[in-house]
């Protein structure tokens, strides 16, 4: 239904323009005029053929480009579960997962312009599931060996993957090992090349016949202008008019917007009414595949339970300012945390975490980077600062826990411990986070609640 008045609100416009020349030409004699209708008919016709490739092209680009950029995310995912058996990773695979099946939901393989193109997809397809299963089942072995706790807080499909009873049987420190070879297998990596080797092919064929068919709608559009032509011969100035405003609406948006889909860039919404709409809806699509890239972006660097960077991003940054000057660095962990979950259950404990990094938020400088590395241990980077900012950094620290151990509503007193260290500090033993973490240990073998710095105030 909205193809049908797409289609006759175009033969409404097309009519309207036509009708000055009609009317010019009505003295010729009602055949030229129903010649020209039938014209006018045929280059609708074409359009609508363009504006069906096209949205066919872009379905092929956006599921395929999907399949091939969400592969290595999942595998970083997948690895990092296996790796750590933290129920966020899990839960990312997962939602990362989602975007892809509902995409695939959406996409129709029946309507491809190419069945070449559409028999390299399946393939890509077929290897992306095989890589899926394979990330699935080396996520269930580590499952196998997280408490029951953790285990029902793990999304549904890993609860659901079967392992063989060869597995089940094996140690947990083997079955770890053995999902990590899973995920470093030659088989399992070769799947990745096939998948963007297939998703490459599909796009080169889709883009190929898709130019075929333009090319051959090109030439029914130049052969019906040029029998408009013929037609209105007597009419010069008119049909050199029809012309213009033909490749005004239509050839020449066409034109550009081939260059813009090559680009990847938003096509003008201009020209006729087709060539508005499929900019409108490609540039709806662009929108929002870039959204979901910067959402994935923002879930694969952010832990999913108090919002701050996670451990992955942790490390990538810790990596860039390691050794720079004018840098800080504080390790911390919440204070009998076991003890609150015990006590109070998971739900409790993670209002906790998430109550303690509200409170370093407020304190901290926005350009300071806070990172959930473990369960209840939290790192901050803290750019240009150095030793001498010891004294103001620990008033800090204190401040959070006079804040943490008061009134908190439902939430039981708490408090933390940290250990901080400088660029600059005094006989370096290792690394600036090693260091901190050494002053984190040492401080909580006397006493908890406090804070010390590496070689003392500065």
């Amino acid at each position: 239904m909205n193809r049908g008045s797409k289609d006759n609100s175009a033969g409404k416009r097309s009519g309207i323009r036509l009708s000055r020349l009609n009317i010019l030409m009505i003295c010729i004699g009602l055949v030229l005029a129903t010649l020209m209708a039938v014209s006018m008919y045929q280059t609708t016709g074409s359009v609508g053929e363009i504006v069906t490739v096209t949205n066919s092209y872009l379905s092929n680009q956006q599921t395929g480009g999907m399949l091939r950029d969400f592969t290595g995310n999942l595998s970083e995912q997948a690895m990092a579960f296996v790796r750590s058996g933290e129920v966020g990773s899990a839960k990312a695979y997962e939602a990362q997962m989602n975007m892809i099946n509902a995409q695939l939901a959406q996409y129709d393989p029946e309507k491809s312009n190419s069945a070449a193109a559409n028999t390299e997809f399946s393939a890509a397809l077929e290897a992306f599931r095989g890589r899926s299963q394979t990330e699935k089942v080396a996520m269930r072995m580590i499952a196998e060996s997280l408490p029951k706790q953790v285990f029902e807080a793990l999304p549904d499909f890993l609860k659901e993957t079967e392992l063989s009873e060869e597995d089940r049987a094996l140690s947990d420190e083997v079955r770890k090992g053995k999902a990590i070879a899973l995920l470093t297998s030659e088989s399992y990596i070769g799947l990745e090349k096939t998948i963007r080797t297939a998703v490459d092919r599909s796009h080169r064929l889709s883009s190929e016949e898709g130019q075929l068919q333009a090319d051959r709608t090109f030439t029914q559009v130049k052969g019906i202008v040029s029998r408009q032509t013929i037609l209105v011969i007597l009419f010069l100035v008119v049909s050199v008019l029809a012309l213009m405003l033909n490749r005004m609406l239509i050839i020449d948006p066409i034109r550009r917007s081939v260059d813009n889909l090559d680009r990847r860039e938003p096509i003008p919404e201009q020209g006729s009414y087709e060539m508005r709409h499929l900019a409108k809806v490609y540039n709806e699509v662009l929108k929002d595949n870039e959204e979901k890239t910067e959402k994935l972006s923002y879930t694969a660097a952010h832990d999913a339970l108090t919002g701050v960077y996670n451990r992955t991003d942790f490390d990538r940054y810790y990596r860039q300012i390691e050794k720079t000057q004018n840098v800080g660095i504080i390790v911390a962990d919440v204070d009998h945390f076991k003890q609150y979950n015990d006590e109070f259950g998971h739900d409790i404990g993670d209002r906790v975490l998430c109550t303690a990094v509200d409170a370093l938020k407020r304190h901290f400088r926005t350009v300071d980077h806070i990172s959930r590395i473990g369960g209840d241990e939290f790192c901050i980077i803290m750019p240009r600062t150095s030793h001498q900012d010891g004294a103001r950094i620990s008033e800090k620290i204190r401040e959070i826990n006079r804040e943490l151990s008061g009134s908190n509503g439902d939430l039981p007193p708490v408090t933390i411990s940290a250990g901080i260290a400088f660029w600059d500090r005094p006989n370096p033993d290792g690394s600036l986070f090693k260091d901190a973490d050494t002053v984190l240990l040492e401080i909580k073998k006397t006493r908890e609640d406090c804070c010390a710095v590496w070689g003392g105030i500065g």
